[in-house]
């Protein structure tokens, strides 16, 4: 496997584990005490949402090219 194909992997895991992380501890914990806290959590978790999808789309590109 080539560097590049493991480091998009890690990141994907990465952040879809914070994203995960967030969802279930982060904005529960926030709305319980700071709404601002929790509309800062939610920004965030839209912006890993993003995120993922780029990684996700440059995996397959790469699955696609055969780039192994």
């Amino acid at each position: 496997m080539k560097n590049v194909n493991y480091n998009l992997i890690k990141m994907l895991h990465n952040t879809l584990d914070d994203e995960w992380r967030i969802h279930k501890f982060y904005i529960k914990d926030a709305k319980s005490g700071c709404k601002e806290c929790a509309k800062i959590m939610e920004r965030i978790c839209m912006d890993l949402e993003r995120h993922l999808r780029m990684l996700t789309k440059e995996l397959q590109s790469h699955a696609k090219k055969g780039l192994k």
